[in-house]
């Protein structure tokens, strides 16, 4: 009997035994590779990625692609390097002047609030800069005297109340004898008698004579600040004497000339010793104009400027910039004549040519002759950075560090002895508002 079944006919489910397993339908099979099954190497699987990575990285071409990369890497960060080293010592110098010249404005308002009797706040100015530099101009001193002070002034308590401040005693002589007096101690030019008198006569009665009180206290200031600076080398007070006499009238062009010398002393003094050139082009404008001009140290400007130039040819010296170094010393010389300043400057010339060659002879200095006279200044604007109306050519500027220097033929040469002098200025006769 047939065991095929006809579609239309009903399929019977026949038992296990009797199944008929019917082989199944083979998978289609992939294409051979080339080469397969026929004994060459097969070709390359996934497993076989890293080994194509790893001959990609050892590529000649990439190779030198990373040490071009590499190459301009390092090139980069030496230039940073270089870069920031060159900006930082920069940096450092333009923060050391600016440093030097706010302490001298802080010692300036330590005086002014001196004078005015704010001793606490006189106390933090200097206690400031003598934190930040002991040696400062006389800035121990100054504070000594602030905290003396300070501490005469703590009155004693009894009873855990304070006691009464113990006033001064009024000048007991009447207006117009004080006002005569006035008159008297300014024709004597005793300036800081005057001014006692004045301010006893103003206490006793404000309104007495207004304008000629204001015009004597004008005059009394302006001529002590003058002799402050140009008889007792006090540079400080006498700035300051000329700043309270702007409060009853301008002043004039001598006494703005007398300011202006006192403002470069001043700048000088914040940087001798330390940088050198920079001394020498302050000092050198004060020598310029004002030559003679002594501080309470005993100290000319000629010869402030002198030792400024002779330590910056050393420090040229000292760093082998011997041409530099010459260069300076002949500045030195031009100005003042010196036995052994010529024989340094000698040694100088000497290295800077080299040993092989022969130095040229060492040409002298040539002095002019010293003048006789003080000369006459023109006045100067007043404004409130100091600008002298002659500025040496011979010496850098104030910003920016020294690059060359000029001919000892155009050097400050030595002064004469004489002194700048003063003439007071007589009261003015002008209503003060």
């Amino acid at each position: 009997m047939s065991t095929n079944l006809s579609p239309t006919q009903p399929h019977r489910s026949q038992p296990e035994s009797l199944q008929v397993t019917r082989p199944t339908a083979a998978a289609p099979r992939r294409p051979n590779p080339a080469g397969a099954g026929s004994g060459k190497n097969p070709p390359p699987s996934q497993n076989n990625r890293p080994g194509c990575i790893r001959g990609f990285f050892r590529s000649p071409v990439v190779i030198a692609i990373f040490s071009v990369l590499l190459a301009l890497f390092l090139v980069t960060a030496a230039s940073a390097a270089v870069g920031w080293t060159v900006g930082s010592g920069e940096y450092n110098a333009t923060a050391t002047m600016e440093a030097g010249f706010y302490m001298l404005d802080q010692y300036n308002l330590a005086l002014a609030d001196v004078e005015a009797g704010n001793l606490s706040l006189a106390r933090q100015r200097l206690e400031y800069i003598y934190a930040q530099d002991p040696e400062f101009l006389d800035v121990r001193e100054q504070l000594v005297q602030v905290l003396l002070a300070l501490g005469s002034s703590i009155q004693p308590t009894i009873g855990g109340l304070p006691t009464e401040t113990p006033t001064p005693t009024q000048d007991p002589r009447p207006k117009e004898e004080l006002f005569t007096a006035a008159k008297s101690l300014i024709a004597a030019r005793d300036w800081t008698a005057t001014i006692d008198t004045l301010l006893a006569l103003r206490k006793a009665d404000p309104n007495f004579h207004t304008a000629d009180v204001d015009g004597l206290l004008y005059a009394a200031l302006r001529n002590r600040g003058a002799q402050n600076i140009l008889e007792l080398g006090l540079f400080e007070p006498g700035l300051y004497d000329f700043s309270l006499a702007e409060a009853f009238g301008p002043l004039d062009a001598q006494a703005e000339n007398y300011r202006t010398w006192a403002r470069l002393y001043l700048f000088g003094n914040a940087f001798w010793l330390a940088y050198p050139q920079d001394a020498a082009y302050y000092y050198g404008q004060v020598a310029s104009l004002a030559p003679n001009l002594t501080d309470a140290s005993g100290m000319s400007a000629f010869s402030r400027y002198w030792h400024s130039l002779i330590h910056w040819a050393d420090q040229l010296a000292a760093d082998e910039d011997w041409c530099g170094a010459y260069e300076q010393y002949l500045v030195a010389l031009a100005a003042r004549s010196d036995g052994e300043l010529q024989a340094q400057a000698n040694q100088a010339q000497e290295m800077c040519i080299g040993p092989t060659d022969t130095p040229a002879p060492f040409p002298s200095a040539t002095i002019p002759p010293a003048a006789t006279s003080t000369p006459t200044f023109t006045g100067v604007p007043p404004s409130d950075t100091p600008g002298p109306t002659v500025t040496p050519s011979n010496t850098p500027g104030p910003t920016e560090a020294p690059t060359n220097t000029p001919e000892p033929s155009t050097a400050i040469t030595e002064p004469a002895t004489n002194t700048p002098t003063d003439t007071p200025t007589a009261t003015p006769t002008t209503q003060s508002p």
